[in-house]
């Protein structure tokens, strides 16, 4: 069986973000995200329950922020953030197998482009 992991990731600079303020305008609470304080980093939505189309486990990460792009660019200037939307998937390489649809619908095109998110697909054929 293959596998995924789908998140949203926040980059921020220690010195210049203030997490209250990023959740409160986001409206999300403690459980929404995880944060790791050594790579100043962000994980929204982190989702690894396998659906064939890919689309629906981004839909499911992205269901606390969907909607929400004008909101995330502002933060994104306010705080010099970066943005990436992370697949990571791997693919057993038996004859088969049925392998996951990789390729984005255009509602998630659009949030990436309209929050100048960096779209990060990792893909392992193991």
């Amino acid at each position: 069986m293959d596998s995924c992991l789908t998140y949203f990731c926040v980059i921020y600079d220690k010195n210049n973000f203030n997490l209250e303020d990023f959740k409160k305008m986001l409206g999300l609470t403690d459980n929404d995200f995880s944060i790791s304080l050594k790579k100043q980093k962000i994980e929204i939505g982190r989702n690894d329950y396998l659906n064939i189309d890919i689309n629906i486990m981004i839909r499911e990460t992205l269901k606390k922020i969907f909607g929400k792009e004008n909101i995330l660019v502002e933060l994104k200037e306010k705080y010099g953030l970066e943005y990436y939307l992370v697949r990571v998937v791997y693919i057993k390489s038996e004859e088969g197998e049925i392998h996951p649809i990789l390729s984005l619908d255009n509602d998630i095109i659009e949030f990436i482009y309209k929050t100048k998110a960096k779209e990060d697909l990792d893909y392992y054929i193991i």
